[in-house]
């Protein structure tokens, strides 16, 4: 007994009672870091288990200050892995220490001596606790920290979030998102990646409340005796499996849950009121997934953990894989079929692959540092397409992955400040930042590069030896690529070239390839040559630095398009010549890269253009070529014209075809390519924007015609519906009258129904048509805006009118939806859909401006609001293609002398936009006369040849009586 009061009175003496945080000295002796530079933890100390316990304090506080708060302690165990440690560094932020104790777990003498510990006020968020005893290597520390911490509005750590329920009463709860500093904010910790350990949760919720957490409940008991937390319960979690801090996740909530039917380890928790409307479609195809993502690595899934999935009401990304317990937003998991659109159910289908894909793709195995992110996020986002896939086999996903990863990522990798794959990552807003369209998007595109060269079988062997040899641990992309290279089918490779030769030349240089291809028309030479693709051509070529491999059809063997078979490489800074290929005739075509499975674009010599637009023309020809390759046939010449690669007179060629094409991805990328052209054309003068509206219209016409309008039929298949809201929603922009006519109707007869929220006539994929072009003053967005407000549980719903109401008809109006999200208290624009809300009053050519006067005179109040992930940085790149003049450079140039103190993330992002805007400016003076005489050319063709035609018809007649 009186060891163990000696004992308690040496820890008591250890304790130390810590006010505010403020700045603490630079730490000594500390051990190199992994990565990170100075922001990254030494490596002297390494966690081993956490036990947390945390009480959290909503409306009902026992005291005013404890309001929006958590009481916190934490308890890690870990291991002194170098000698001479003089200080313990862990990561805590925007919480106030109460005591820490630390002390050698199994020693006689357990008492560490500290100083006294301090939280960095700086972004590195350390938490330095000096060490006055010796430390020994191999000695086991118990760290336990008592804290205070803020139930934030930041959608960041450990977060406030509410909800109106039907009695019209607010409902609070506590989320999580940790990924990637945020675990900081809610317990100190080891906040790094590769620092995994294992979790026991103990969280406190007051009557009415529930707790969900990673793992299942252990116990729930009465054990909050104090009398401020009377009938207060413990909710005891089991351990965790080993996992980084990032996916730690818990919340407390009064949601219902709803379990599958035959699947007990799966359930989806939500508002009560959308448990039996809204989670079916999720809750069934996520054992579908899973089971499928099972077989494709042959590696199962941890049979320890189970899969809940929860929609919030606030959320800054758009999902959160944490292990066991996956977190979305509301509309990326609940589908009502009576207010969710085609597009939603697709989102959600590859939402949920993409999350359940990371259960093996970033929680079992983990990229050592934020550095190559794309390990996680390059595969999950190609599981998304290609698994989800197997489960809803009628969305035609692969084109959408086309449409929505290669096609976006080719344009913004094609930029000057564009990044490598593996990039570095020091502070937390470069390792937000790297959460990008280079992480997923070209991650993803790169992954499908690696299936189709080494063939699926060979890939998901080596993918297997990856996840095993690594499982609860840590890699880089050189584990990857050892895995794969074990698997690697002989003769795919460049003789005497290894895998990750071939890869890093794609991981570790930014940007991407143009292979420009020029055939020898006498002695059938085929010359291909890389050099780096810009979006503006630079005075100079930069050569190519990457294996690229090359594919391609001939219109002999048009029928290939479906084989990936590797004819010969690119390799850096060479010419490549082919010979004799499969018999081609100096008069017929040649495509390159079919199905568009390398990461490149293509040109060709003239006479090989042409061959291809007499295909694309001909009524026999053009459907020889696969959707896909019509589309990058559109997609990159385009790319090519507005670089000044290629001239406009070919590219937009690649368009007159169109009147014959029904097909989704192709009339996707051409509304792509238009929307581009509308936008410059914008600001001149009406004759120019009148021949570019009558000749897409013209194109459009008939695409309008084959989805029969607004006439919808149940029996419709998912890419009709996609088809014919893209067809209806680009007729009504261009002014087409029966689209605008009818769309004023349906809004109309919709405005009138007694019960407007309950009783929608319009089809939910006809309604962002609907409410955009048949709101026409400012009484029909008063009743649009009201409808909003009324949304608040139909998410898919508040989605399509959200971004509706950027297409209100005037520029107070735009205003006004602007200023809501920039509303502190009250505001009915959630701050997750602030971004949305800004997008949707871009997309309106009369908002571009009233947008951008926002974000440069309202931008110390837009910081505050717009907490979706990354939101404020990526309100300049959305704004940058939009602008075309002087005046609005001007306005992007004052910005950065007006904020002269913003982080450099946010100054490096204006002055992206600036770069883009000099860009438009340029395109402008350049191609405009091209373009527009080449509107003109075909318009004027066009009505020379319908009014012909009714007088050729009568001639004709004429002369058959006559005979």
């Amino acid at each position: 007994m009186h060891h163990l009061l000696c004992i308690l009175f040496a820890a008591l003496q250890a304790t130390l009672l810590v006010g505010s945080p403020i700045e603490g000295p630079n730490a000594p002796l500390l051990a190199a870091p992994l990565a990170g530079g100075e922001y990254a933890l030494p490596t002297s100390i390494i966690p081993q288990t956490y036990e947390i316990w945390i009480t959290p304090h909503f409306e009902n506080a026992p005291v005013d200050s404890k309001q929006f708060t958590f009481d916190g302690t934490v308890e890690i165990t870990a291991e002194v892995s170098r000698a001479a440690t003089k200080i313990i560094q862990l990561h805590a932020y925007d919480m106030e220490l109460i005591s820490v104790v630390v002390t050698k777990i199994g020693d006689p003498l357990p008492t560490v001596s500290i100083g006294r510990p301090l939280i960095t006020r700086d972004d590195k968020h350390f938490l330095n606790i000096p060490v006055i005893s010796r430390l020994n290597v191999g000695d086991l520390l118990n760290i336990r920290i008592n804290y205070l911490g803020k139930l934030n509005n930041e959608l960041d750590g450990f977060y406030l979030s509410s909800y109106i329920n039907f009695r019209g009463e607010k409902k609070w709860l506590g989320v999580t998102q940790f990924e990637p500093t945020g675990a900081r904010r809610a317990f100190p910790c080891f906040d790094e990646p590769s620092m995994k350990a294992t979790f026991k949760l103990h969280i406190a919720r007051e009557p009415l409340r529930d707790v969900t957490a990673n793992m299942a409940v252990l116990q729930a008991t009465n054990s909050l005796v104090d009398e401020f937390h009377k009938d207060w319960v413990w909710v005891d979690f089991e351990e965790s499996v080993v996992m980084s801090t990032y996916l730690v996740a818990f919340a407390v909530h009064d949601f219902g849950y709803i379990g599958h039917s035959t699947n007990e380890n799966f359930g989806i928790l939500a508002r009560r009121e959308f448990i039996d409307s809204s989670t079916s479609y999720a809750l069934n195809v996520s054992p579908l997934i899973l089971e499928k993502l099972e077989i494709f690595t042959n590696v199962p899934y941890d049979p320890k953990m189970k899969v809940d999935q929860i929609a919030l009401p606030d959320f800054a990304a758009g999902a959160m894989e944490n292990w066991g317990f996956i977190t979305y937003r509301e509309v990326n998991l609940l589908h009502d079929k009576f207010f969710s659109t085609s597009a939603n159910k697709q989102r959600i289908v590859t939402v949920v692959t993409h999350e359940l894909a990371h259960q093996w793709f970033g929680n079992l195995v983990t990229p050592e540092w934020w550095s190559e992110i794309w390990l996680n996020e390059g595969f999950a986002t190609y599981f998304e397409y290609f698994t989800a896939a197997t489960v809803e086999n009628t969305f035609q996903l692969e084109n959408a992955f086309i449409m929505d990863e290669l096609q976006p990522v080719l344009e913004s990798d094609s930029r000057d400040n564009t990044r490598s794959m593996t990039s570095t990552v020091t502070n937390p807003a470069s390792a937000t930042a790297v959460f990008d369209n280079i992480a997923y998007n070209k991650g993803a595109v790169i992954v499908r590069l690696l299936i189709n060269m080494m063939g699926e079988i060979p890939f998901r062997n080596g993918i297997k030896i990856y996840l095993t040899d690594n499982a609860y641990g840590s890699v880089t992309k050189d584990d990857l690529w050892t895995a794969l290279e074990s698997t690697m089918p002989d003769n795919i490779l460049p003789p005497e070239v290894s895998l990750k030769t071939v890869m890093d030349s794609w991981t570790e240089n930014p940007g991407y390839p143009l292979i420009t291809v020029t055939r020898n028309y006498e002695n059938n030479e085929i010359n291909f040559e890389q050099q780096r693709f810009f979006s503006a051509k630079k005075s100079s070529p930069s050569p190519g630095q990457w294996h690229v491999p090359i594919t391609l059809v001939t219109e002999q063997n048009s029928g290939d398009f479906s084989s990936f078979i590797i004819r010969n490489w690119t390799l850096p800074n060479d010419i490549m010549k082919l010979t004799n290929v499969q018999n081609l005739k100096e008069n017929e075509w040649l495509i390159v890269n079919p199905k568009q499975i390398g990461y490149y674009r293509v040109n060709y010599d003239e006479t090989n253009w042409k061959l291809i637009l007499a295909a694309l023309n001909s009524d026999e020809g053009w459907n020889k070529i696969t959707e896909i390759n019509r589309a990058q046939l559109i997609d990159d010449s385009m790319a090519l014209a507005k670089g000044n690669y290629l001239g406009y007179d070919i590219a937009l060629s690649t368009t007159e075809y169109l009147e014959k094409e029904t097909a989704y991805l192709p009339w996707y990328t051409a509304i792509k390519a238009f929307s581009f052209l509308g936008d410059r054309l914008f600001n001149e003068e009406e004759a120019s924007r009148t021949f570019y509206t009558e000749y897409v219209k013209m194109k459009l016409d008939p695409l309008f015609e084959d989805v029969n309008g607004f006439t919808y039929s149940t029996s419709d298949d998912h890419v009709t519906r996609l088809r014919r809201n893209l067809a209806l929603y680009w007729s009504c922009n261009l002014g087409y009258s029966t689209c605008k006519s009818t769309a004023r109707n349906l809004f109309q007869e919709w405005k009138v129904r007694s019960s407007p929220d309950f009783y929608n006539p319009i089809d939910p994929d006809l309604r962002s048509v609907v409410y955009c072009h048949g709101m026409q003053n400012a009484d029909d967005f008063e009743f649009l805006f009201e409808r909003y407000t009324k949304a608040q549980h139909m998410p898919s719903e508040m989605s399509t009118i959200l971004t509706a109401l950027g297409c209100a008809p005037s520029d107070d109006l735009l205003k006004r939806v602007l200023n809501e999200t920039i509303k502190e208290i009250d505001s009915l624009i959630r701050s997750q859909d602030t971004r949305d809300a800004f997008v949707g009053v871009l997309r309106n050519p009369e908002g571009v401006d009233v947008a951008l006067d926002f974000l440069v005179n309202k931008f110390a109040e837009i910081k505050v609001t717009y907490q979706a992930f990354g939101s404020v940085t990526r309100l300049f790149s959305a704004i940058a293609p939009k602008l075309n003049t002087d005046e609005q450079k001007k306005k992007l140039k004052d910005f950065l002398t007006s904020y002269p103190n913003e982080p450099d993330n946010i100054k490096a992002a204006v002055r992206a936009a600036i770069a883009v805007v000099e860009d438009n400016i340029a395109w402008l003076n350049k191609n405009k006369k091209t373009v527009v005489g080449f509107f003109e050319s075909r318009v004027n063709s066009s009505a020379v040849v319908a009014l012909f035609s009714p007088i050729v018809l009568i001639f004709a007649i004429f002369a058959t009586w006559w005979t």
